[in-house]
């Protein structure tokens, strides 16, 4: 059986400005598609996005690398707050010595759904923050920052306990319980 090994570079980029122009003035992340990909419902990744590397283990098994990277910018724009947040795939620091596994491919996809989930639970705080009242950006960079902790030591979790992809059953639960969750939290996409 060919077993899969993979790694996730998680890449926690924030960057927040108290905006005190209008908000048609306020500027956004474009996204640059040639390096990167921006998560959507209806992405399906394949192995052309990532790097191919001619390296093989005395196992044969097979190993990937996905970097992702969260961007939130904004800030509280006449007593608002006004983010963006967004999950991006970076193609230049993703890749794959196995561009054959089915296998493989889903487990790294995983990675970027959770890194999604937690955009969503990003947004969602934004939003509850704003209805308890709050306008002190200092608050909501502290807890941004505390969700993408939760969001590494999730994603470690996930690793460790799918065996890296290769626990199957394991597998086959945090599918479920992520895909469980992005459907509970699909108030809180874009």
């Amino acid at each position: 059986m060919h077993q899969v090994v993979s790694v996730l570079r998680v890449v926690c980029f924030g960057v927040f400005l108290n905006l005190t122009v209008s908000e048609a003035k306020a500027q956004y992340l474009e996204v640059d598609t040639t390096a990167f990909i921006e998560w959507s419902e209806d992405l399906y990744m394949n192995w052309a996005d990532y790097r191919f590397r001619n390296y093989s283990k005395e196992d044969g098994s097979g190993m990937a690398l996905t970097s992702v990277m969260h961007s939130v910018r904004g800030g509280i724009i006449k007593g608002q707050p006004k983010f963006e947040v967004k999950v991006l795939f970076v193609k230049e620091d993703s890749w794959t010595t196995d561009s054959t596994s089915i296998t493989l491919l889903a487990h790294e996809k995983l990675h970027f759904d959770i890194a999604e989930l937690y955009a969503r639970k990003i947004r969602k705080q934004i939003d509850q923050l704003f209805k308890d009242g709050e306008r002190d950006l200092k608050v909501y960079n502290k807890y941004v920052k505390q969700l993408l902790g939760d969001f590494k030591r999730y994603s470690h979790n996930y690793d460790s306990k799918t065996r890296h992809g290769r626990n199957f059953d394991e597998q086959k639960v945090w599918f479920e319980s992520v895909y469980s969750e992005l459907e509970r939290l699909k108030d809180y996409y874009k």
